[in-house]
């Protein structure tokens, strides 16, 4: 009759074997990366306030009051990160909400720009598409002046 293989054993050996494996040169770049996406994955979302379409069922006819739409920041976030990644090559790092309780009354986008490119010209168009994302997903004009674009590190391209 063969003995039943010890637990603590299997984790001693496990552990052993993970020890003397060769390391992944990049692994604290490739850790942070899932940690990143492990984050992101599974955080709670805020509900940001929006407006049904012009025209649409549930829009305003003045008779009653509208039915209330909100879309999460989590989805407001994905989307302009999308519409802003390669804008002049740049690469977003970093985008915030300006919420006051439900309502977006502004944002931040923090990106990487590329050397020699005229990094005045790319926040403006950056800005712009912001802009233009933000008033399709939520229904909300924003103006220049409460949407900042810093560029935090320059790469070559």
């Amino acid at each position: 009759m063969a003995n039943p293989v010890e637990p603590d054993s299997v984790l001693a050996r496990a552990a052993t074997e993970l020890r003397d494996a060769p390391q992944e040169p990049n692994w604290v770049d490739i850790s942070a990366s899932i940690i990143t996406k492990v984050r992101n994955t599974t955080r709670r979302t805020w509900p940001i306030d929006s407006a049904f379409p012009p025209g649409s069922a549930s829009s305003t006819d003045g008779a009653r009051p509208a039915d209330s739409l909100r879309v999460s920041d989590h989805i407001v976030k994905t989307t302009l990160r999308r519409a802003l990644a390669d804008v002049h090559g740049a690469q977003p790092t970093e985008i915030d909400l300006d919420l006051e309780d439900h309502a977006c009354i502004g944002l931040f986008v923090a990106v990487i720009g590329v050397y020699g490119d005229d990094l005045q010209a790319a926040g403006d168009e950056l800005a712009t598409i912001a802009i233009d994302v933000v008033s399709d997903l939520l229904g909300v004009t924003l103006g220049r002046d409460v949407v900042e674009i810093r560029v935090d590190d320059i790469e070559e391209r």
